[in-house]
């Protein structure tokens, strides 16, 4: 199984680095720069994957590629997982138990949110009308300022109840 990951993870990554948006990075670079903080130095150069355990795998995958546009890029049936890119990030999907407790990020270690960036305000918008359509989704709010701006943002449960944003920052 972690043989199929890694192989799974591997191509996701070489086709990430090959279509990676240098801007973005430039931008990420300046904002960083301009911090106050002095920065630690890291020998982490990313995040490689999100794992996150879901309720109904085939609803989520569903949501995954009509509301946010990624493609399923591989799965391990007997595990069973799913994988989904859109070839810049890199999600797993995991199928829970039947009997499986939803996360309450109040009363429990986790995962408190999984926040995904889109590259304007009109992108946001548009994000936010398919999420808002898709079924099983509660939208907790709807874009507004991130703490008084300039970045605006959105949060939302997905079909199987994982906390997620989207955020927009110019």
């Amino acid at each position: 199984f972690a043989s199929t990951v890694a192989l799974v993870c591997i191509k996701v990554s070489q086709k990430t680095a090959r279509s990676h948006n240098s801007s973005n990075h430039r931008q990420q670079q300046t904002t960083m720069a301009e911090s106050k903080q002095e920065q630690p130095k890291s020998l982490i150069s990313g995040i490689h994957h999100v794992g996150l355990t879901v309720s109904d795998l085939d609803a989520t995958l569903k949501f995954f590629s009509e509301a946010l546009g990624y493609a399923k890029a591989g799965e391990v049936p007997s595990y069973p997982a799913i994988f989904v890119s859109n070839g810049k990030s890199f999600i797993t999907l995991w199928q829970a138990e039947k009997e499986a407790n939803a996360f309450d990020r109040k009363k429990n270690v986790g995962l408190h949110h999984l926040s995904l960036a889109v590259p304007s305000e009109e992108a946001l918008n548009a994000v936010f009308e398919k999420v808002e359509k898709h079924p099983g989704v509660k939208v907790e709010f709807k874009p507004e300022l991130l703490m008084g701006g300039p970045a605006k943002h959105f949060m939302f449960r997905e079909p199987s109840g994982n906390r997620m944003e989207i955020t927009y920052w110019p």
